[in-house]
C-alpha cells in the first residue's frame, strides 16, 4: 500500500513479501510515445544525483520513492534547504513513498518499467535481481553487488533476459577522458600489458575503516527504519553514525576502498584488456579487523595470460588509505606537467598505471588526459576528443529503444569487474597469504574464513529467487 509523505511508515513489514521468478516481463520496452515510468529506491546521497539525473530525461516519469530514511523522502516530498540555507522547494510532493521496496514491488508492480537502485551494497542484489525476476529495466549503484556470487548472479540473469536494459552506476565511464583512455589501451598505445598499479585516497578522511565492531547499542533514530536498513545483513543493534554514509567500511554493508572505488578506477582496464577471474590475491593491511575493511591496504591480484596482456599474465597492484605506487621507478619522469613531479601530477583522487612492453601509461580516474611514456618520457599523442554522454540518459534511451547491449556498464560486464574486485576486497579478513580463488566453487580453497563473505546467506526472510 502506498502512504503519504506525512503517513510514512517507519516499521517494517509483519510478513516479509516473498518474490518468486516470474516469466513474464511488465512493459520492458514502452511504446515510442510513453514515457518511462521509474521506481526511485534510495534518495540520499549519491541517490540524489541519480534521482536527478534520471528525471531530467524528458521521458521519464517518476512513479515511486522509496527509502528507509524518512529525512531522505521528506527533502524530495516536502522541500528542504541548500548548503546556504535557502529554501529548495519539493520536486515530487504527490509521488508515492515507501519504506520497504518489497511492499513498492508487491503494489505497484504494474505502475513501473524499470528501477534505479542507490542503497548501501549490501541491498544492491536483492532489490536489483527482485526487478529483473519482475522484468523490469535496472538501474544500479556501483559496485553491483556486496558479494562475490552476487555479482556472478545478476550478470547470469541479466544475460538470460534479452528484453531487460540494465546499467551499472558508474558514472565517469561515459567522460570523454576515460573514453580516450579507453581508445588507447583498445589501440594497444603500450602493447602488452603486465601490470596495473592502481590506487585511491579513499577511506582517509572519507569513512571509517579498521574499527572494531562498536559496543552496546543507541535508541533508533525516528527518521529511520533500521530492520529495513539491515535487510539482507545479519542482525546487530542500531549505533549512532551508521548510516547515512559511515556503512561503506563495514564488511557486512560495504566493500571499501577497494570494491568502492576499484568500480571508478579499474572499470575501463579491466573492459579493455579483458581480464576474468583472478587466479590468486594477497592482502597487507593496516588496522584490519573482522568488523570493517582496513585503514590502509595493499593488495595483489594475479590475473591468466589473455590477448591483451603479457605472456605469464597480469598482476594488480592496489593501494588505499594513503599508500601509492612509486611512481618514479614506474617511468614517469619529474617535471612533465607544468614543473610538477610525476607524483604530485598524478597521485591526487586515484588512478592506474598500466605497464606494457612498448610503454607506460597513467591513465587518470577523471578531469585529464592519459598519458603515454616511453623510456621515461612522455609521448606526444593528439589527446583526441572521442566525446562524452549522460551515463543515466544512456541508460534510459536504451530501455526505451529495447537495446540491451547498447549500456557501456551493462551487468554482464559490470558484475564480471564487480566480482573479481569483491574477490580483493574481502582478501583482508585473511591477511598476508596467498588465497587462491576457485572460479567453480565461487570459493578461496585455502580460507574459509575469506571464502564465506564471497556467498553469504540472507538473513532469515529475505531470500530473493535467482541469487
Amino acid at each position: 500500500m502506498a502512504i503519504s509523505r506525512r503517513d510514512f511508515v517507519l516499521a517494517s513489514l509483519a510478513a516479509p513479501i516473498s518474490f518468486k521468478a516470474v516469466t513474464r516481463l511488465s512493459r520492458q520496452r514502452p511504446q515510442s510515445n510513453s514515457k518511462l515510468r521509474v521506481a526511485k529506491i534510495g534518495c540520499g546521497g549519491m541517490g540524489n544525483d541519480d534521482l536527478r539525473a534520471v528525471a531530467s530525461h524528458p521521458m521519464v516519469e517518476i512513479v515511486a520513492l522509496c527509502d528507509v530514511d524518512r529525512r531522505a523522502l521528506d527533502a524530495w516530498q516536502l522541500g528542504t534547504k541548500d548548503k546556504e540555507g535557502k529554501p529548495v522547494p519539493p520536486q515530487f510532493p504527490q509521488t508515492k513513498a515507501f519504506a520497504d521496496w518489497r511492499e513498492l514491488f508487491a503494489s505497484m508492480e504494474k505502475s513501473f518499467d524499470a528501477v534505479v537502485v542507490s542503497t548501501p551494497d549490501h541491498m544492491h542484489a536483492a532489490i536489483s535481481m527482485a526487478a529483473m525476476n519482475l522484468g523490469k529495466h535496472v538501474y544500479c549503484q556501483k559496485p553491483l553487488a556486496h558479494g562475490a556470487w552476487e555479482n556472478r548472479r545478476l550478470a547470469e540473469v541479466a544475460a538470460s533476459k534479452p528484453n531487460i536494459v540494465t546499467q551499472m552506476g558508474t558514472q565517469r565511464i561515459a567522460t570523454k577522458w576515460r573514453r580516450y583512455g579507453a581508445k588507447l589501451l583498445r589501440e594497444g598505445a603500450v602493447g602488452r600489458v603486465s601490470d596495473l598499479y592502481a590506487w585511491t585516497n579513499r577511506p582517509a578522511g572519507w569513512w571509517p575503516q579498521g574499527g572494531a565492531r562498536p559496543a552496546g547499542s543507541d535508541p533508533i533514530p525516528a527518521w529511520l527504519s533500521w530492520d529495513l536498513f539491515l535487510g539482507v545483513a545479519p542482525e546487530r543493534p542500531y549505533k549512532d553514525g551508521y548510516t547515512p554514509f559511515n556503512w561503506r567500511g563495514t564488511i557486512d554493508w560495504g566493500t571499501g576502498a577497494f570494491g568502492d572505488m576499484g568500480c571508478h578506477i579499474l572499470d575501463v582496464p579491466f573492459y579493455e584488456l579483458e581480464l576474468g577471474m583472478p587466479l590468486s590475491v594477497r592482502c597487507d593491511p593496516e588496522k584490519a579487523t573482522s568488523d570493517q575493511y582496513p585503514e590502509r591496504e595493499t593488495v595483489i591480484m594475479k590475473y591468466a595470460a589473455g590477448p591483451k596482456t603479457g605472456p605469464n599474465g597480469l598482476t594488480l597492484h592496489w593501494f588505499d588509505g594513503g599508500r601509492l605506487p612509486d611512481f618514479r621507478a614506474l617511468g614517469l619522469p619529474e617535471g612533465w606537467e607544468g614543473g610538477k613531479t610525476g607524483e604530485e601530477v598524478v597521485k591526487g583522487d586515484g588512478g592506474v598505471i598500466a605497464v606494457g612492453d612498448k610503454g607506460v601509461l597513467w591513465f587518470p580516474i577523471e578531469f585529464a588526459w592519459s598519458r603515454v611514456f616511453v623510456d621515461g618520457k612522455p609521448v606526444n599523442l593528439p589527446t583526441e576528443d572521442v566525446g562524452a554522454s549522460n551515463h543515466w540518459h544512456d541508460w534510459i534511451d536504451a530501455c526505451l529503444a529495447g537495446k540491451k547491449d547498447a549500456c557501456v556498464s551493462r551487468f554482464e560486464k559490470g558484475g564480471l569487474l564487480c566480482e573479481s574486485l569483491s574477490i580483493g576486497a574481502v582478501s583482508a579478513l585473511d591477511p598476508g597469504k596467498d588465497l587462491q580463488f576457485s572460479p567453480e566453487s565461487c570459493a578461496f580453497t585455502n580460507s574459509p574464513v575469506a571464502s564465506r563473505m564471497l556467498r553469504r546467506a540472507p538473513r532469515s526472510g529475505w531470500a530473493v529467487a535467482n541469487l
